[in-house]
């Protein structure tokens, strides 16, 4: 074939291919995306973006966004995917069109940023049911804001596809919403002004082993199970979650994760959470390949037997693991030796006798004040006082802490007290103390600057000290912003 003959196909070839990309082709359709790439999206800004679907082994898959364009050809297995590069964020709806043998468009679509918003219970608790999230929708319509709402599934192997939907905030759809994804995007919004979009994956009573891949569990030491459990979602195959709901999602690219977890973890359960939790997230992190991003975690709440012991044990006086949410929320915090980690404290949004307490407004406040800090860059106090050092002087002990703000005080929670937590003046509650014996006993306690100063006359040695060590915590230690002081204990003992 001559040159010229050559040329005139090569361009007969591109028009052929750029009439198909604008006006669709009347071959079979074969063409099909994930739920996740739907009317309404929002699309990560400033970062290359991922698309991918199926088609047929071979085709040709053409894909264009504002402005933005690539092109692929399905392997063997009719998996195709290309990334395009960064898009600058946008408010002004856009289209997403994917060509292949049949033409795929996607209509409204945002460019702003992403965050996944996964965990139990109480992540999946309804904004209709938060205190103020009833009447808070009807004010606050949002059209950048928007939700993709995963749909419950399980899976004995990764799947593709998904299923779920975008819908945008508006009085109708904002009741089904997290609530505490729909505060902490609210609070994300007023601050960053650019789209907001909340992928919710959430679903009550899931272990944390079933939202971890199967590669991840059978790392070192491994926590596959070795013979069949039963047919009990929490029995399944311990990454059945992750495989339908997390995989099909996976590289869909993100801001960052907000998680609420470990309500599931009761009993014996709860020794593992430290060595799990981290592991997710490192898996999480792996399957997407974007870095460490940021992965912002709530600790359980209080729940629990208010007029129990001071220091909770696992074991009960019958020899049965306790609920053990001290543990839990210990394994949580230990997740904050990853990079680019942050926990919102919550043991003072709890109710004794309430699994899921309704204020869910300042659990997703908090949770925005980590990202809004620690992503967005804002200057100002994003926790509460955590434990740093403890040294003996004599018959007490002093405690020094890590972000005190502008000063350590006494308060109650926000939940009962309104807006505005900082109540002086009362007795600093919480702390218990033991000597070499491992007896605990309830601590007489005082803010000295930027101390605390323990002590007990059942306790004239004093060797260790632990903060808020039950299930349904009593202790009011904040910083003068309003952050409640973390769970935390010297002593290294670990439960059998």
């Amino acid at each position: 074939m001559s040159p010229g003959v050559a040329r005139v196909f090569k361009v007969a070839g591109r028009a052929l291919i750029l009439l198909l990309f604008l006006s669709g082709s009347l071959l079979p359709a074969s063409i099909t995306l994930p739920a996740i790439f739907s009317d309404h999206m929002v699309l990560q800004q400033g970062v290359t973006l991922p698309v991918w679907g199926k088609a047929d082994p071979g085709e040709a898959v053409f894909v264009r966004v504002s402005g933005e364009s690539g092109m692929t050809t399905a392997d063997a297995t009719g998996t195709w995917r290309l990334v395009l590069r960064p898009l600058p964020r946008s408010s002004d709806p856009t289209t997403l069109v994917v060509q292949g043998k049949n033409r795929m468009t996607i209509h409204d679509v945002l460019l702003g940023d992403v965050w996944m918003c996964a965990g139990e219970e109480n992540m999946e608790f309804p904004l209709s049911d938060a205190v103020g999230g009833k009447n808070d929708p009807a004010q606050t319509a949002d059209q950048e804001l928007r939700f993709f709402i995963s749909e419950k599934q399980v899976g004995d192997k990764p799947q593709f596809g998904g299923s779920g939907s975008w819908v945008v905030c508006n009085s109708d759809t904002a009741t089904n919403f997290s609530a505490v994804g729909y505060f902490f995007a609210r609070d994300l919004r007023s601050v960053a002004h650019l789209p907001i979009g909340i992928i919710q994956c959430t679903w009550a009573d899931t272990p944390v082993q079933s939202w971890i891949s199967h590669h991840g569990l059978e790392e070192r030491p491994s926590f596959l199970p070795t013979h069949d459990a039963g047919s009990g979602i929490q029995e399944q195959n311990v990454s059945a979650v992750f495989n339908a709901m997390i995989h099909p999602l996976v590289p869909y690219a993100i801001t960052g994760t907000i998680w609420y977890h470990g309500e599931s973890q009761e009993g014996i359960a709860s020794r593992e959470y430290r060595r799990l939790f981290p592991r997710l997230i490192r898996d999480w992190r792996k399957a997407w390949g974007q870095g460490p991003f940021p992965f912002l975690f709530v600790q359980l709440p209080g729940f629990g037997d208010g007029e129990g012991p001071v220091v909770e044990s696992l074991s009960g006086e019958n020899g049965r693991p306790r609920q053990g949410w001290p543990w839990i929320r210990e394994g949580a915090a230990c997740a904050l030796a990853l990079p680019n980690t942050g926990m919102a404290v919550t043991t003072d949004l709890g109710l004794a006798d309430e699994l899921q307490p309704p204020d869910k407004l300042d659990v997703g406040r908090r949770l925005a004040l980590l990202a809004r800090k620690r992503v967005y860059g804002e200057n100002l106090v994003d926790s509460g006082p955590s434990f740093r050092s403890m040294r003996i002087e004599g018959e007490k002990i002093r405690v020094e802490w890590n972000s005190v703000g502008s000063g350590l005080t006494v308060a109650s929670s926000p939940f009962q007290s309104g807006d505005s937590p900082v109540i002086t003046g009362t007795v600093l509650k919480g702390f218990a103390i033991a000597g070499n014996d491992h007896k605990w006993f309830p601590a007489t306690a005082a803010i000295e600057g930027a101390s605390v100063i323990l002590s007990s006359d059942a306790v004239p040695h004093p060797e260790a000290i632990r903060y808020n060590w039950s299930g349904y915590p009593q202790g009011n230690l904040y910083n003068k912003e309003g952050l409640p002081a973390a769970p935390f204990r010297s002593d290294g003992y670990q439960p059998e």
